[in-house]
C-alpha cells in the first residue's frame, strides 16, 4: 500500500510538473503566433510603404523627363536609369518555418529595398546634375545680350552698308535703332561696365562685359548714367539715346561681340530662356 501510495504522488508531481510546463510551452507558443501576425502585418505595412515611395520615384523621373525636355536638356536613357538596379536574386530562408507566402513576401520586400535603395542613389545625381545645368542656363541667359536695348525702329542693318555720312560701301558691326534723343538705353545683359568715354565718331559710349565672352556696346549717347567698374543687370537704364559723335539724327550704335568676335546684334534679340541650349 505504501508503494502504490508513493507511485501515485510520484505520478501526480510529474503530471502536474508536465502540465506545467505545458501550458508554459502553449503560452509561448501563442505568444511567438502573435508576434508572427504583427510580423507580418508589420512587413506587409512597409511593402505598401516602399511600393509607394516606388510610385513617387516614378512621377519624380517623369518629372525631371519633362524638364529635360521642355528645357533641351539631354535625356536620360531608361536603360542607363535601371543600370545596377537589379542583378541575380538572392532568398533569405531566414523565415521559411513561418511558411512559403510569409517568406516570399519578405524577399519581396528586400529586393524592393535594394532597388529603391539604387534607384534614390541615382536619381539624386542625376537630379543635382539637372538643377546645376537649370542653374548654368539661368545664368548663361541672363548673361546673354537677349533683349532690344532700346525702343525705336532699326534703321541700319548689320554687315556691309552705304555709310549714310561719307557714301561709301562699308562694314557696319553693330545695329542702328533710332528714336528720338532721350529714349532709354538698356543693358541687355547682366555685366560688369568695363569702359565709359567719348570718340570722335562713336560720340559718348558705353562697354560692358558680360559672362561667357560677352561683350556689349552702346554709341551715339546723349548721357551716361553708369560709370566703370559699376555691376548692371539685364533689362537696368543705363544711358539716354542721343546723337553725339559722327551721327545723321539720334539713334543707338548696339554691338554684340563674343571673345572679341562681332556678332549680329539681330539675333541676339528678344532671345528666351528656352532659347540658350545648355548640353
Amino acid at each position: 500500500l505504501l508503494f502504490i501510495l508513493v507511485a501515485i504522488i510520484t505520478l501526480s508531481v510529474f503530471s502536474a510538473i508536465y502540465i506545467g510546463y505545458n501550458q508554459v510551452r502553449i503560452a509561448r507558443a501563442n505568444d511567438i503566433l502573435d508576434e508572427n501576425n504583427k510580423l507580418q502585418t508589420e512587413i506587409t505595412h512597409l511593402s505598401a510603404q516602399v511600393d509607394s515611395i516606388m510610385h513617387k520615384m516614378k512621377q519624380m523621373e517623369e518629372w525631371e523627363d519633362k524638364v529635360r525636355d521642355d528645357k533641351n536638356f539631354k535625356k536620360v536613357n531608361k536603360e542607363i536609369r535601371e543600370m545596377g538596379v537589379g542583378g541575380i536574386p538572392v532568398y533569405d530562408s531566414t523565415f521559411v518555418d513561418l511558411g512559403k507566402d510569409f517568406c516570399d513576401e519578405y524577399n519581396n520586400l528586400q529586393k524592393n529595398l535594394i532597388t529603391l535603395n539604387a534607384k534614390l542613389d541615382f536619381n539624386y545625381e542625376s537630379h543635382e546634375e539637372l538643377t546645376k545645368k537649370l542653374d548654368l542656363q539661368e545664368l548663361l541667359y541672363r548673361s546673354t545680350p537677349s533683349i532690344y536695348p532700346t525702343f525705336g525702329r532699326i534703321s541700319d542693318p548689320y554687315g556691309w552698308r552705304k555709310h549714310p555720312v561719307t557714301g561709301k560701301r562699308s562694314y557696319h558691326n553693330g545695329l542702328d535703332l533710332s528714336n528720338k534723343t532721350g529714349t532709354p538705353i538698356y543693358a541687355t545683359a547682366d555685366g560688369v561696365v568695363a569702359k565709359t568715354g567719348k570718340k570722335k565718331l562713336l560720340g559718348r559710349y558705353i562697354q560692358i562685359s558680360h559672362k561667357f565672352g560677352y561683350t556689349t556696346k552702346y554709341g551715339h549717347l546723349n548721357k551716361i548714367l553708369v560709370k566703370k567698374g559699376d555691376k548692371v543687370h539685364r533689362g537696368q537704364i543705363i544711358a539716354e539715346m542721343g546723337n553725339t559723335g559722327r551721327s545723321t539724327g539720334p539713334h543707338l550704335h548696339y554691338e554684340v561681340l563674343r571673345y572679341n568676335k562681332n556678332r549680329n546684334p539681330y539675333y541676339y534679340l528678344n532671345k528666351t530662356k528656352n532659347d540658350i541650349v545648355v548640353k
